[in-house]
């Protein structure tokens, strides 16, 4: 006889009025006192099928069931594997909301051929599935008094955990940002269970700074498949530095941010044009290497959402943080607006060629940028902001365009070419001071690209040619921003003024990184004057 427990014993999940701590889950009910049992055969209960042909009853950890227990139970039967958190993190982040930040559950999928005990809270030790699943996701935040919270998601064939945990008391305020981040936790999560992975952080960086200090999220996929692999997540945020690091059968992914200079940021629309100039060259980069379009993807999402939530530039007048100066409207003109970063993409190396070992199809990509200041006092500063990226890659292509590639060890096969990038390009605009004037301003861009393209014909060479481009450019800036400075002739007209900033502003967009400049090399090359800097 089997005994099926009343729809009575899920509870709903408590409310926050009342709850002045942190709310536990309430104990399970007794498998001995329920208020209702139902006595079925075992063939009434499978409909007519004999015992053992159907899936058993879950077997759950806790009796408590509330908004968790009911998307666990929508997530384990409607998807596999890592498409079982759908919906899990945010229901665990609602219930924070609600003020319950203490909780466990987990449930199996026992065989058919077991009979559990559906009464038994115990069946499920929190051992036995928390922190062992083939996929699992962890999430930290740690509130700005101090006390860190603790999700985590795990899951395996036939089971699944959550779990969430504070190590102290959390105020409303807290409890409210908690709550806020439950659809931005969802789609990290959502993200990284997708086939081909995506970074979906934006959500996760528009946490409330004055609330919390920090966010870190750690994720693990099993990749089932050809090829087999686990694919890794690793992203941490604060007021100031942030990175996110990926690993995957793809390759891999690495990107900090450190956005604690506060008066080298730039206002929100210049920081949009910085943005919106390093996707175009992410996105050339790729073109022009064969970048895998995922990983790329993924570089540009997480490029954004890193330079989100930044503090408001700081107003002139007001007071730098220690050991930096109040920058003037010159210096600025001479900077991105972003905060200081390094990127890089670094894609699995394949050999497709069994003809040729030596030939591999392969992408690495890196970008950074980097700001100094110096000096011994506000009047004797210099601001120098360095940008660099390279590239190099290689990869086979067919020689008839749309016509896939099929190499094999058959000479009937090798025909193709064979493509050898190797990139780099760099900017570094710097201002000094002495005495308060400006005494010196220049800009230098460089860049060099070289295309190596070998041509087979049934596997023999029919042409072997290496393609060089390169640019220098050497700006003396004092004849720009000089005239304006500290001691030097005021503007009077509000034409000049205006004259003024539509300078500063086209030189604002001139000290942006190029790393392919396209039809304009030569026009550059042409107006390449080096002029010394004055002293």
């Amino acid at each position: 006889m089997t005994s099926i427990a009343p729809l009575s014993s899920w509870n709903s999940a408590p409310s926050r009025a009342s709850a002045a701590s942190p709310v536990r889950a309430e104990a399970p009910p007794s498998a001995a006192t329920p208020s209702t049992i139902v006595a079925l055969s075992p063939e009434s209960v499978n409909g007519g099928v004999p015992a053992g042909q159907q899936p058993s009853p879950m077997v759950w950890e806790s009796g408590t069931r509330d908004k968790v227990s009911e998307a666990m139970t929508k997530s384990f039967s409607a998807y596999a594997f890592g498409g079982r958190f759908s919906g899990l993190g945010a229901a665990m982040l609602g219930q924070a909301k609600l003020g319950n930040y203490q909780f466990s559950q987990a449930l199996r999928q026992p065989p058919p051929s077991t009979t559990p005990n559906i009464y038994g809270a115990s069946a499920i030790a929190p051992g036995d599935l928390h922190g062992n699943g083939e996929d699992k996701v962890t999430l930290s935040i740690t509130t700005k008094s101090g006390v860190e919270v603790k999700l985590s998601l795990d899951s395996q064939g036939d089971g699944l955990a959550v779990q969430m945990t504070a190590n102290g008391e959390l105020s409303d305020v807290e409890t409210r940002a908690l709550g806020e981040l439950a659809e931005g936790f969802q789609d990290a999560i959502d993200g990284m269970g997708q086939d081909t992975p995506k970074l979906k952080l934006a959500g996760l960086m528009q946490f409330d700074q004055q609330a919390l200090a920090s966010v870190k999220l750690h994720a693990e996929v099993k990749v089932r498949g050809e090829p087999a692999g686990v694919q890794t997540l690793d992203f941490q945020a604060d007021g100031t530095q942030r990175s996110v690091s990926f690993s995957g059968v793809a390759g891999t992914l690495d990107l900090k941010v450190d956005a604690s200079a506060l008066n080298t940021l730039g206002s929100p629309e210049r920081q949009a044009k910085a943005l919106d100039s390093y996707m175009k060259q992410f996105d050339q980069a790729a073109s022009r290497g064969h970048g895998d379009a995922g990983l790329m993807a993924m570089l540009k999402d997480g490029f954004t959402a890193l330079h989100s939530n930044t503090a408001a530039p700081q107003a002139a007048t007001a007071t730098p943080e220690a050991g930096k100066w109040r920058l003037a409207a010159e210096d600025k003109s001479i900077l991105t607006g972003l905060a200081d970063f390094s990127a890089s993409v670094s894609q699995s190396v394949n050999f497709s060629n069994p003809m040729r070992g030596m030939e591999k199809d392969g992408f690495d990509y890196a970008v950074s940028q980097k700001t100094a200041q110096a000096g011994a006092s506000q009047d004797e500063r210099s601001v120098r902001q360095q940008q660099q990226s390279t590239l190099s890659a290689s990869f086979h292509q067919s020689l008839v365009p749309g016509v896939p590639l099929r190499l094999t060890n058959n000479t009937e096969s090798q025909n193709y070419t064979y493509h050898q990038i190797e990139d780099s390009a760099s900017s570094e605009a710097q201002v000094a001071y002495k005495e308060g004037k400006l005494v010196r301003a220049s800009l230098r861009q460089e860049g060099s690209q070289s295309t190596h393209v070998t041509k087979y014909f049934f596997g023999k060479v029919q042409s072997d040619t290496t393609t060089p481009g390169s640019y220098a450019v050497l700006r003396d800036l004092l004849p720009v921003l000089g005239p304006y400075q500290t001691g030097a002739k005021e503007a009077t007209s509000e034409a000049r003024i205006e004259q003024r900033k539509q300078a500063l502003a086209a030189l604002g967009d001139d000290v942006l990184l190029q790393s392919y400049r396209g039809q304009t090399v030569s026009l550059w090359q042409a107006d390449v004057q080096p002029k010394a800097d004055a002293s």
